[in-house]
């Protein structure tokens, strides 16, 4: 995670703003454990699809001139690809925890978040660490996750939501195949691809993954509500 990029308003693009999306001129938030000073931001996600559980999410605050976690039409970093392919969440741990300019959310919770449900946890920021990232896995794909980069916590009054698409880490071809798809069992094979992230084009069902794991594509996978608590 360099500390040159400037950082991508909501992932370029990738999550679409609700009706009672407030950002207010002076918030912002940051994912890291308690600190002095600045706000501490409750996030929820809810997994708003039938098909597709959820892995533990990975969330941090950053500066804003650090490198999010993820953007569209970028290339996949080895570390959302370990989301991606199997919800691994320990290298960007590892990278946040030597990186001045991340901090660490209380997301790094072993909890899946299944269809239906929520998950709630709290990320801090402050003025110099004012944008939320996070990541998680589309747990039924070979290479799908979610998430958003660029929230400005530090900025926020009140609350606001978000909902957030389903993306393709490029990292290896959707043969949707067991052997390769971890959800099907029988192996974790890998079948690579051009590693450039895009929006996911959902689940086929013309292999081995049942057409059921699919969802709307051009709509949300998760509802996301930011609210600051202190």
């Amino acid at each position: 995670m360099s500390t040159d990029a400037m950082a991508s308003p909501m992932a370029g693009g990738d999550a679409m703003m609700s009706n009672d999306m407030a950002m207010a001129d002076d918030g912002s938030a940051m994912g890291a454990p308690m600190m002095m000073g600045g706000k501490t931001i409750k996030i929820t996600i809810k997994d708003v699809v039938t098909g597709q559980p959820f892995s533990p999410t990975y969330a941090e605050s950053r500066t804003a001139g650090s490198a999010p976690l993820f953007k569209l039409g970028a290339k996949a970093s080895d570390a959302l690809v370990a989301v991606a392919e199997g919800g691994n969440i320990g290298m960007f741990s590892v990278a946040a925890a030597m990186n001045k300019d991340s901090a660490i959310g209380d997301a790094q919770l072993a909890i899946h978040t299944l269809p239906g449900q929520t998950r709630t946890f709290l990320v801090h920021v402050d003025e110099k660490h004012p944008l939320i990232d996070a990541v998680w896995m589309l747990g039924n794909t070979n290479d799908g996750f979610s998430g958003f980069s660029g929230f400005d916590g530090y900025k926020l009054k009140g609350s606001a939501s978000l909902d957030v698409r389903g993306y393709d880490a490029g990292s290896e071809k959707n043969n949707e195949k067991k052997g390769f798809l971890g959800a099907l069992g029988g192996g974790n094979d890998r079948d690579p691809e051009n590693g450039v992230i895009t929006y996911h084009t959902g689940i086929r069902g013309d292999a081995d993954a049942p057409k059921a794991w699919n969802w709307d594509v051009k709509g949300p996978v998760a509802h996301v509500t930011f609210e600051v608590v202190k």
